[in-house]
Order: structure tokens, then sequence, then C-alpha cells
């Protein structure tokens, strides 16, 4: 909903609630239901909207790294504020993927220094919020180098390079990583499937 039709509804419900109250014969239920929607229209229009340079698809942003949640999910604070980052193209081990989860987490945190500054190059938005993005520390693409070592897959709904498939095949034949030894570790989007939060 764009900003003008919460701000019209916003001007429509409290001309309604004035109007409820000057009379006299409202019912509670329908006042307090008025109030409530004022103050959730308020509060949607006086919320902080994420920087547009920073979810625009295309956008190249360059950051510096804050916390690593798991193998494919960091925090990044960039000049327009910060950025929760999901991996481009990769899948990774849950947490919950007992010992892969923190295995995969390790390893982007060892992609992903602290002190240098990460290039953020922007694909999209997820369902969740986060910025997908291609993640690159230096000149090394941290998804790929994450995909060659074996601590995360391809993610095959959104990510149809070759390269990265490539990656995958030889960390396979190379059992790195999750390729080690079968299991559950192997397909993160099947496993959260089966294990849902």
């Amino acid at each position: 909903m764009n900003r003008e039709l919460l701000k019209l509804l916003q001007k429509a419900l409290r001309g309604e609630l004035n109007r409820t109250r000057r009379r006299k014969t409202g019912s509670p239920w329908i006042v307090g239901g008025l109030t409530a929607a004022v103050v959730a229209i308020s509060y949607a229009l006086h919320q902080p909207k994420a920087p547009p340079s920073a979810t625009a698809k295309g956008a190249e942003l360059i950051c510096a790294v804050g916390g690593v949640f798991d193998g494919d999910t960091f925090v990044a604070n960039c000049p327009e504020g910060e950025v929760k980052v999901r991996v481009f193209g990769i899948d990774a081990p849950e947490m919950k993927q007992e010992p892969w989860g923190d295995r995969s987490r390790e390893a982007l945190r060892g992609l992903l220094s602290q002190r240098d500054p990460v290039r953020l190059r922007v694909m999209d938005r997820d369902q969740y919020g986060r910025t997908v993005a291609q993640v690159f520390a230096g000149e090394r693409d941290a998804g790929l180098d994450m995909v060659r070592q074996g601590r995360a897959t391809v993610y095959a709904q959104y990510n149809d390079s070759p390269i990265y498939r490539q990656a995958q095949t030889e960390a396979k034949q190379a059992r790195r990583g999750i390729w080690a030894k079968p299991g559950a570790q192997q397909d993160p989007a099947n496993w959260r499937r089966l294990n849902p939060r």
C-alpha cells in the first residue's frame, strides 16, 4: 500500500472516529476499533523505509561485515544503513544441522573478514525482506567459494550458473565439506521441509 493511500485512509478513519464520538451513540467496540486502526496506520506511515540503494536490483554497495548468522546470511554495515544479506545462489546447511551448520558459518566468516570491506551486487529481495546479493571479498565471489569448499550447495531454483554447478561437481568428486559423507546436510532445502521451525 502506498503512503498516499495510507494517509487518505488515516484521514477518513479520524473523521469517522470524531463523528462517532460526537454522536455519543457509537459502540465502544467501534470507537476502539477505529482508534486501533488510526494508531496502526500512523505507525505504518512513520516506519523507516529501507534505503532504496540497498534494495535496488543491480545496485553495488561497499560495506563492512557485521555478524554472520549462518553459511548464507550475514549483516552488512553499509553507508545507507544496516542491511541483512542473503548470499545469492547458494544454500547452506541450517544451524540445527549439526555439525554442518556451524562449519558452514565458520567458512563464511573466514571468507568475509570484518576488517576488509565487501562488495555487494544486489540481485533481489527475498520473502523475508533480506537483500539477496552476490558477495565479493576482494575479487573473490564468496558464494562460489562456499560451493567450492563444499560448505554450501548451489541453490538451483535461483542460480543456473554453469560455473557454480561445475564447482559443486568438483566439490562432490573431491568429497569436500558436506560431500564427505552422505546425509541430510547435502540438501538443506529438503532438510528444512522435513524439519519445520
